[in-house]
């Protein structure tokens, strides 16, 4: 069977999202090399401990990438900030299930405004939670946390993956996002379990070759581009 090929959305909580020059070519680079989105993950300090940026950050990014902009709020009552992402030009807005008061209500807010939602669970949290907005199609995509929410470069928890192949059993249509502890190594497995997009910060920016680390994470190799000639 032919590998799937899958999206690859780097995240910049790997680099120093605050130096503008860095920034910039960061997105340069991972815009080049294939990259399909930016993964931007938002952290308030009180959902998780540690805090990162805001509305703004994605705002600025927004003038500078045509890659789709993929807001992941670790936040308490994400409702609160919701309008401020849609105006900073997020393309897919993720809320934690474990955050949210009213998920459906949250979810609807969402997709009224024209936005993909996004729907991410921690690693305690079992699939079965969600099965009742992934029946009732309120739900794009899920974010499975492949590690604790929270940190960059935490290493990936046994188990995740099997979650990404109850999701996929439970909707074959829903888009399957990987988020934490992805390397070169459990690529292929997480691909095999039926993942859409898979989420990278340090081995995409800390790779010598970052278009072939795209590709492989992606499952593109030099079958797929000798096939390209027939």
């Amino acid at each position: 069977m032919t590998p799937k090929l899958v999206k690859v959305a780097p995240s910049i909580l790997a680099i120093d999202y605050n130096n503008d020059e860095i920034l910039d070519k960061a997105l340069a680079d991972i815009e080049k090399a294939k990259a399909n989105l930016v993964h931007l993950d938002v952290m308030d300090g009180k959902f998780v401990k540690n805090t990162s940026f805001d509305h703004k950050l994605v705002d600025k990014i927004r003038d500078k990438t045509n890659l789709l902009l993929d807001v992941h709020l670790m936040v308490e009552n994400p409702d609160n900030v919701i309008d401020d992402y849609v105006k900073a030009g997020a393309d897919i807005i993720t809320v934690h299930y474990e955050a949210c008061k009213d998920v459906e209500k949250t979810l609807k807010k969402i997709s009224d405004q024209n936005v993909l939602t996004g729907l991410a669970i921690s690693p305690k949290t079992p699939v079965l939670k969600i099965k009742d907005y992934l029946d009732a199609g309120n739900v794009d995509m899920v974010v499975v946390m492949g590690v604790k929410p929270g940190a960059c470069g935490q290493a990936f928890i046994p188990g995740s993956a099997e979650k990404i192949a109850e999701i996929r059993e439970l909707n074959k249509k829903v888009y399957i996002e990987i988020d934490g502890g992805v390397t070169l190594k459990n690529a292929k497995l997480l691909r095999k379990m039926g993942v859409n997009i898979i989420v990278s910060g340090s081995t995409i920016f800390k790779s010598e070759n970052m278009k072939k680390t795209i590709q492989q994470l992606k499952g593109k190799s030099l079958f797929h581009k000798i096939l390209k000639r027939f």
